[in-house]
């Protein structure tokens, strides 16, 4: 579907932005068009789905006493479409105080303002102190300029700057070249193709012999290394949980997120291969970051995360924590998903305290406009027809839920396998008879079944 692109612009800004923009447009500093205001109250009337623009009411409405002129109309629409995109622009800068400092810096610097310099110069250096490659990046340009300033102030002789320059370069360069190993080994699967990253154990080697360059964030990328590819993970994977313990304040928050998110799938990994003791972990992992006030402000919830986290502290028996989750944090989720998160996660909480009519009641509300959303359903449901003894609404509900994963193009050949597994394996205990030995037989069976859903759950049924 074709997307117009002034309207997906006007579409990107953030409800605060709006009289921002507004106040921008009529700004004289950028000799603003007369007919500004009245084209953005027009185009903002329409929706993003429009398909060609309504030229002709448009110019109507802009310019009532003249005949049509495409082309002056073409040439106002792209003249606003630059200021929307010059305004992303001081907004983007706005936010990276860091980026802004530097391009002072750098600005001082080309019009030889030596004493307007030097304070922008100490100023830069107080700010945001987190690493990240952007900041050593950033930290090795600030040197360049402080070479050059030197050079042009015959103070060539501050070795120092050279060393400084040196070490930030080499610090985002081998952070750079970890961290796409990391995502290399990460998302192997679902890349089209390969990809090398260069030199990549001769960095690994460098900057263990030289104890991480003085950079805790390279030797956290490091551990991550060795958590996905190295001879021992599980060192690894203290490892990290310590440097974050150690260093959380130092990081970024995007390296934060990012560095938790391979520890949290580390644990995935660990539970879909039977490692129970690291359901555990990821639980005391998510209560880490939900408690990094950074991080939660950072950006919103994923509804699934939000899910996760409910299914997590449901399976471990935190249903006194989990119902005080659902209502503390439906706030750091995007406004749209509310309702439907918190329809979605009080049955999964209704269904764990057996309360199974109002489980079903819930889940009956809930808008399935994600498959996760609809497996999960599915799922819950076979569950509740399984433990009520419900014979005839059980099996009703399996033939639909096979229809269902056989037909639905969304499903992927991974969600069809685990959750067929997961059908079958509980017909078959539905279908067993007391015998000790053959539901012996059974258990061992489920925990040898590389791909299925809800293991736990099915081997709870055995007991």
């Amino acid at each position: 579907m074709r997307t117009i692109k002034v309207l997906e612009l006007l579409h990107a800004l953030k409800s605060h932005e709006k009289a921002a923009f507004s106040a921008y447009l009529t700004s004289p500093y950028f000799l603003p068009a007369p007919e500004y205001p009245r084209l953005l109250q027009l185009l903002e009337t329409l929706p993003l789905s429009t398909q060609e623009l309504p030229k002709t009411e448009l110019y109507g409405q802009l310019f009532p006493q003249q005949p049509f002129d495409d082309q002056q109309l073409r040439y106002l629409l792209s003249d606003f479409t630059e200021r929307l995109e010059h305004f992303f622009l001081l907004r983007q800068l706005a936010g990276e105080k860091e980026e802004s400092a530097l391009l002072q810096l750098e600005a001082l610097h080309a019009r030889e303002t030596s004493k307007a310099y030097q304070h922008a110069a100490r100023r830069f250096e107080s700010i945001d102190r987190h690493e990240s490659a952007k900041h050593f990046h950033r930290h090795y340009r600030a040197a360049e300029i402080r070479q050059e300033f030197a050079a042009q102030h015959g103070a060539r002789d501050e070795v120092t700057d050279y060393v400084e320059l040196a070490d930030n370069l080499d610090r985002f360069y081998f952070l750079r070249k970890l961290q796409l190993q990391c995502e290399r080994i990460n998302y192997r699967n679902v890349l089209a193709r390969e990809f090398d990253v260069s030199l990549i154990d001769e960095i690994t080697r460098h900057v263990l012999s030289n104890q991480f360059l003085g950079s805790p964030l390279i030797e956290t990328y490091y551990q991550v290394l060795q958590l996905l590819s190295g001879p021992e993970p599980e060192t690894a994977f203290q490892s990290l949980l310590q440097l974050l313990e150690a260093h959380r304040d130092r990081f970024s928050v995007e390296d934060l997120n990012n560095v938790y998110q391979y520890v949290k799938n580390h644990c995935i990994r660990r539970i879909n291969l039977g490692d129970e003791v690291y359901r555990e972990r990821l639980f005391g992992i998510y209560q880490n970051i939900l408690a990094d006030e950074r991080l939660m402000r950072h950006d919103y919830l994923s509804p699934w995360e939000y899910k996760n986290i409910v299914t997590l502290g449901l399976r471990l028996r935190q249903e006194a924590w989990v119902a005080d989750f659902i209502e503390l944090h439906l706030h750091h989720l995007p406004p749209n998903e509310r309702d439907n998160a918190h329809t979605y996660n009080s049955a999964m909480l209704c269904y764990y305290r057996k309360q199974y009519r109002q489980a079903v009641k819930l889940l009956q509300t809930v808008e399935f406009t994600d498959l996760y959303y609809q497996l999960d359903a599915r799922s819950i449901l076979l569950k509740v027809y399984f433990e009520t003894y419900e014979s005839e609404s059980l099996l009703h509900h399996i033939s639909a839920f096979k229809i269902f994963l056989r037909r639905n193009k969304l499903v992927s050949a991974y969600q069809r396998k685990i959750y067929e597994n997961f059908i079958r394996y509980t017909l078959k205990i539905f279908r067993s008879s007391d015998s000790e030995s053959k539901r012996m037989a059974l258990t061992e069976e489920i925990r040898s079944v590389d791909h299925i859903s809800d293991r736990a759950w099915l081997l709870e049924q055995l007991e």
